[in-house]
């Protein structure tokens, strides 16, 4: 299982809580800042549906979100983080997710995972690669292997530890 723990306006609060009992993930709170009336929203989901949850989450929001997302396992406790945004492409908005996995050090990912809709136009895989994403500059990225399923498109990267630094175009 895992914690996912996000920060929404107020405005798309109905449209989120809509989605999360869609998704049946479990609710665990959600806390009001009158500061920035926006909510924070923490779920808890199964590990194996994290890639279809983050990619409906960013189509239900359509706006730039980052997601904290905490995985305990027997003796450790590790810290992910995903970044939710939308890219337009010819007229057509698609929404995509950058999944960025520390297993291993906590500064650098070990694995990576783009998502998008699996019809996604190459323009748009373009754009994706373009951006940098926290501090991580995807064009430097290796590519491990792509999958479409269940009508997602799916890239696996690595990161290059030497020559990730950050650069123009960050999310």
């Amino acid at each position: 299982m895992m914690s996912l723990e996000f920060e929404i306006p107020l405005d798309l609060l109905n449209d989120v809580m809509d989605f999360i009992i869609e998704e049946d993930a479990k609710l665990q709170w959600v806390r009001y800042s009158k500061r920035t009336n926006s909510v924070i929203i923490r779920v808890l989901i199964s590990t194996e549906v994290i890639e279809e949850f983050l990619l409906r989450l960013a189509e239900s929001v359509m706006i730039p979100l980052e997601v904290t997302i905490l995985e305990e396992k027997i003796g450790e406790r590790l810290i992910h983080e995903a970044f939710l945004f939308s890219i337009e492409v010819s007229g057509k908005t698609y929404p995509v997710f950058v999944l960025l996995y520390y297993n291993v050090s906590k500064f650098v990912p070990d694995k990576i995972v783009v998502g998008t809709v699996a019809d996604a136009p190459q323009e748009l895989i373009d754009a994706v690669f373009s951006k940098t994403v926290g501090k991580l500059r995807l064009l430097n990225t290796e590519k491990i292997k792509s999958t479409v399923e269940n009508g997602r498109l799916l890239i696996y990267l690595r990161a290059n530890q030497l020559s990730n630094e950050a650069g123009a175009g960050a999310v």
